[in-house]
């Protein structure tokens, strides 16, 4: 990877989703990956796509019916997309789910 890639993540409100981008961050750090990471409410979610590169897409797993509203954009864009693991999701593992958001970028 040459330039940083992007990495958003949404749920309903952002909230539970911005708790584990400061963990996804520091396991980035940890790594020294060059990644830009950050969470959005997904009702934002279209609004951001349209505006910004997003190199890939992680959804919170309570707001798995955004995938059926965005889908259609998100392969117009080629934009990676996955729904987070619940196990990961619901205690935070920044470390799993940024290994996840990586396996997207290398595809």
């Amino acid at each position: 990877m040459n330039e940083a890639k992007t990495i958003l993540l949404i749920c309903s409100a952002g909230i539970s989703t911005g708790l584990l981008v400061k963990n996804m961050k520091d396991a980035a750090n940890q790594q020294g990956l060059d990644v830009h990471i950050y969470s959005a409410p997904a009702i934002t979610a279209e609004d951001i796509l349209k505006r910004e590169k997003i190199d890939a897409l992680l959804i919170g797993p309570q707001s798995e019916y955004e995938i059926h509203r965005l889908k259609d954009y998100l392969n117009y864009n080629s934009v990676a997309y996955k729904l987070i693991d619940k196990e990961h999701y619901e205690v935070l593992d920044g470390e799993k789910v940024l290994e996840q958001a990586m396996i997207l970028l290398d595809k």
